[in-house]
């Protein structure tokens, strides 16, 4: 296991106020570099994260952070976010920087790790946990299967819809979505291929409107 410079592209800045590994960062002990990366093995060498401190220190700080932002939680007087069915949306967040931040980080692709450092940044002083499920929400709401409106004037073929479809729900490049396209036996051209490409994928790209 060596390190192959792509950790790099990870790595993260020391916040501000709290803890590297209390924000959510992980270290590897190949690369010797904290990154922001949501799983358990590095991205760069494939050795395992650490997620915790090895120093009995701050070991003990840690600890303490989240036994003080458990007692947080249990005294916010905020009402607790209904999720709305089906979209995922915060129903009952009455902040608009929460708002605010959580549609900026679905349309402009931040990782879940920064949306949680945004978030905690509120003057409501959310807990990483709450944080943690609000962030959780919002790209589970991205992230889930979209029924293109398919527009089929000249072709209503099942056979394009359906790949269409497919295309967008599992997230197949333009260029695969063009090819399969062609083999319809209605015999698409490649320029209409790519319209209803194009069509289908700007669709799928549209912000979420996560409702207050």
């Amino acid at each position: 296991m060596t390190c192959k410079g792509i950790c790099s592209r990870y790595k993260a800045q020391k916040p501000v106020g709290t803890g590297r590994y209390a924000s959510g960062q992980r270290r590897c002990q190949i690369c010797e570099i904290f990154i922001n990366w949501e799983g358990l093995w590095c991205p760069c060498c494939g050795y395992r994260l650490r997620t915790k401190p090895r120093n009995l220190k701050y070991k003990a700080k840690l600890r303490a952070r989240v036994e003080a932002d458990a007692a947080s939680l249990k005294a916010q007087t905020v009402e607790a976010p209904l999720v709305a069915a089906g979209t995922g949306a915060e129903a009952g967040v009455s902040s608009d920087f929460v708002k605010t931040t959580l549609e900026t980080a679905v349309s402009e692709g931040w990782t879940k790790t920064k949306t949680i450092e945004e978030l905690r940044k509120s003057e409501e002083r959310i807990t990483i946990k709450k944080a943690r499920e609000l962030t959780k929400d919002a790209f589970d709401a991205k992230n889930a299967p979209v029924e293109t409106p398919v527009k089929v004037a000249a072709s209503s073929s099942d056979f394009v819809k359906t790949t269409l479809e497919t295309a967008v729900s599992e997230g197949w490049t333009k260029t695969k979505t063009v090819e399969e396209l062609r083999k319809s036996e209605e015999r698409i051209t490649i320029k209409k291929a790519r319209d209803l490409v194009k069509e289908a994928f700007e669709a799928k790209s549209e912000p979420i409107a996560i409702k207050a």
